[in-house]
């Protein structure tokens, strides 16, 4: 028979709703990896006059007004080049759609990011596999007899990272040994995308197909890495 879950646990199943109030330690690995973290449609509304509004405001919903009509005039400026920098859980939080975006409509000329962003996060869903909304009030040690890693309250199938892994070794494989930039790889994985997966919802995939360099810093330091050590090893 279950314990009552007491009032601490109450507030916090009322807190995170639907999910696991228990830690999930009776749950199977499909039980955890079933709903989806989906990316926000940019366009099916106009956030205009919110942004606009923020400017009457303060601290960073002023500054954000600000950045906004710094970049627009940015984007006027033909002779100026616009970096975008990237860093953080974006892609896994849900918010691929809005940087895909900006490279469709011409907004970015080149990226800087961690490895995380591109690799184990864009390309890892460029390849079809998915990160799931989860918890963070759950036992760590559960999830990884489940082979299932966590970001905060968003999962992730190891055996689908592995993968991942993977299929960076069979790219670094196919190409011509010698030293090569982070944005001479990245864009192999574009064109491994755009070969084996077609149209699919990825800022790696859309920065091939529009030619803007993607630039990581410590390429090796995300999954990536495995992947590469991986292909150096059987070489």
């Amino acid at each position: 028979m279950k314990k009552p879950l007491g009032k601490k646990n109450h507030y916090r199943q009322f807190f995170y709703h639907d999910e696991v109030a228990d830690t999930g330690i009776n749950m199977d690995k499909s039980d955890l990896l079933k709903k989806e973290v989906e990316h926000v449609d940019i366009k099916s509304f106009d956030s205009r006059s919110i942004i606009e509004s923020y400017e009457k405001m303060a601290f960073q919903s002023r500054n954000l007004a600000r950045a906004t009509k710094i970049l627009d005039a940015m984007i006027k400026d033909e002779e100026c080049a616009t970096i975008l920098c990237l860093a953080g859980s974006l892609f896994s939080a849900g918010l691929k759609n809005a940087v895909v975006e900006l490279v469709k409509n011409n907004m970015v000329d080149a990226i800087v990011s961690t490895g995380a962003i591109i690799v184990d996060q864009d390309f890892f869903e460029g390849l079809g596999f998915k990160h799931y909304q989860g918890t963070p009030m759950i036992d760590d040690g559960m999830l990884r007899e489940r082979a299932i890693d966590r970001i905060y309250d968003t999962y992730i199938d190891e055996e689908h990272l592995r993968e991942c892994d993977m299929t960076i070794a069979r790219i670094a494989d196919s190409m011509e040994p010698k030293p090569y930039s982070s944005r001479e790889f990245i864009m192999e994985m574009g064109r491994y995308l755009d070969t084996h997966k077609g149209d699919v919802l990825s800022l790696v995939h859309e920065c091939y197909k529009h030619k803007v360099p993607i630039f990581v810093p410590a390429f090796s330091d995300c999954s990536a890495g495995f992947g590469l050590v991986y292909h150096q090893y059987h070489r």
